[in-house]
């Protein structure tokens, strides 16, 4: 094959642009701190960056997720609190009107206080969380408890028959992938299941019935209530927990994807640095040797 002064001029200027893209490569792996700037440098390296971008863009909405289920672990601690001293409060209530120093004008001043009592803790039952009532189950929209001027039903949800159902159900969130925590009860589990509202409701009937045997029986009803708010204190306490340890899972999980996609994606300076000086140093020679090879003439042959 003949091979002209043409030839070898424009192969020693491919060579001569593809040490300098080299050289260039390096320099900007250097300052942009990045080894993988775009997917075709390397797609199998760049499908994986993508797909660790995806993972940890999930684990803040995990993040998300789990600070909102710890503020309703939160509100539902304080709920619980009020309602535990709300019962005691009515308990004793009940024993200072069980004494025979009592009157049954007495007992009528204390059943103000007792109905106030209730209308706070239905209060409590409507706590709401954001757009949501918090203890209303599935159905969050709307308000889960009423306090009827009269001996009646305290639920406020009703069927599609018009009948009271009571506010059931949990919406869990999601802490994890496929992992998922409860944060909160519903009214049912904490109002109607603990008896705390049906105990109440008895000793302000027995208070304004004058009857001393039902005031003492609510004494009881009001303590085994109080008692059954207490399990749930402690049940909250292990869902708080769990939702710390899902945040520490989490943190570990993010620490290793960064360090993975890092080793995918970063530059290592230092070698980095050392590439480019034996690239510059490869890009000199190469000039120099092109510029005494094109730098030849007939005479140089003679």
């Amino acid at each position: 094959m003949r091979v002209t002064n043409q030839i070898v001029m424009r192969n020693s200027i491919n060579g001569l642009q593809g040490n300098l893209k080299a050289v260039e490569r390096a320099r900007q792996d250097i300052a942009s701190g990045l080894r993988l700037r775009k997917l075709s440098q390397d797609p199998t390296a760049g499908a994986e960056v993508v797909r660790l971008g995806s993972s940890m863009r999930a684990i803040e909405q995990f993040r998300r997720n789990i600070r909102m289920g710890v503020a309703k672990v939160e509100t539902e601690d304080r709920v619980l609190d009020s309602l535990t001293t709300s019962l005691g409060r009515a308990a004793e209530l009940a024993i200072s009107q069980s004494s025979s120093t009592a009157t049954a004008d007495t007992r009528l001043s204390v059943k103000a206080e007792v109905d106030a009592i209730i209308d706070f803790a239905v209060g409590l039952g409507n706590t709401r969380f954001g757009d949501d009532y918090l203890f209303a189950g599935t159905r969050g929209g709307e308000a889960p408890f009423r306090n009827p001027p009269v001996a009646g039903d305290f639920r406020a949800l009703l069927d599609a028959g018009g009948n009271p159902v009571d506010p059931s159900g949990t919406i869990p969130v999601e802490v994890g992938d496929g992992r998922f925590v409860t944060p909160n009860h519903n009214g049912k589990d904490l109002f109607l299941d603990t008896n705390a509202l049906g105990a109440l409701r008895q000793l302000s009937e027995a208070l304004g019935a004058d009857d001393v045997p039902e005031i003492q029986a609510s004494i009881d009803s009001l303590r085994t209530a109080a008692s059954s708010v207490q399990t749930y204190v402690g049940r909250q306490g292990a869902r708080a927990n769990d939702l710390d340890a899902s945040e520490v899972s989490l943190g570990n999980l993010e620490l290793t994807l960064q360090a993975f996609r890092s080793e995918l994606r970063d530059t290592e300076i230092d070698k980095t640095m050392v590439e480019l000086v034996g690239k510059q140093t490869m890009y000199q020679a190469a000039m120099s040797a092109t510029s005494r090879v094109l730098g030849l003439s007939l005479a140089n042959y003679l």
